[in-house]
């Protein structure tokens, strides 16, 4: 089976071996890698262009959710792909694990959302405890049973990306993104991928930044 045309977008701040290796594990599938760097100081955007990634680089560090804006805006101009995938360069998404994405691009679905949770006990206890409470409190919000609404491991049409008017600056663009799907009436199919977690450190905040998603929620679920 071919697959559709996709990009796969990448925010990165400082993502060294990590984003090397993420880089280097994408290579063999052929696709359009766009890291958009968010004003890193470690050489990485020079060694993501090395390895073949197109690169966006912001001049300051400007927040995720600006970040993937920039790289929306960049991949919807011109000819853009039928489909566009967030992965993160932290190493927690596992390059082998995209063609189960690309094998779920299909006529009737319009957005992928990657779903950990089977493997919840690879969690670390607190990230489990927000990761189900922000579920949770988008589940109710939403009226969907999206088990796993934190997952940055996603796919979505890269005409519907086009139809938002994001605006989020920081992690709280990923829970913009799906409830503005959800509202525009995105089908949508759970894609059981890894929880990864060892070591790689993360610029996630698992309070300050879940308790910041539940209020995008309730701004974004209104609009």
């Amino acid at each position: 089976m071919t697959s559709p045309p996709c990009a796969v977008l990448i925010p990165s701040y400082n993502g060294g071996k990590h984003l090397r290796q993420v880089l280097e594990g994408l290579s063999p599938l052929g696709l359009t890698v766009l890291v958009v760097d968010d004003g890193s100081t470690d050489g990485s955007p020079e060694e993501a262009r090395r390895l073949g990634a197109r690169v966006l680089s912001l001049p300051v560090r400007s927040g995720k959710g600006r970040a993937m804006r920039r790289g929306i805006s960049a991949i919807s101009g011109g000819t853009p792909p039928d489909w566009t995938l967030f992965m993160d360069g932290d190493g927690q998404h596992l390059p082998s694990e995209v063609p189960h994405f690309l094998q779920a691009m299909g006529p009737d679905v319009d957005f992928l959302l990657g779903n950990r949770l089977h493997e919840g006990h690879k969690f670390p206890s607190y990230r489990l405890v927000t990761n189900r409470l922000g579920s949770e409190v988008l589940r109710r919000m939403s009226g969907h049973a999206v088990p796993d609404t934190q997952c940055g491991f996603r796919a979505l049409r890269t005409s519907l990306l086009g139809t938002m008017a994001l605006e989020s600056e920081g992690f709280e663009i990923e829970t913009e993104i799906l409830l503005k799907a959800l509202r525009m009436g995105a089908r949508w199919r759970a894609v059981p991928v890894s929880a990864v977690y060892n070591g790689q450190g993360s610029h996630f905040l698992p309070v300050a930044d879940t308790f910041r998603i539940c209020m995008a929620a309730l701004r974004y679920v209104r609009g």
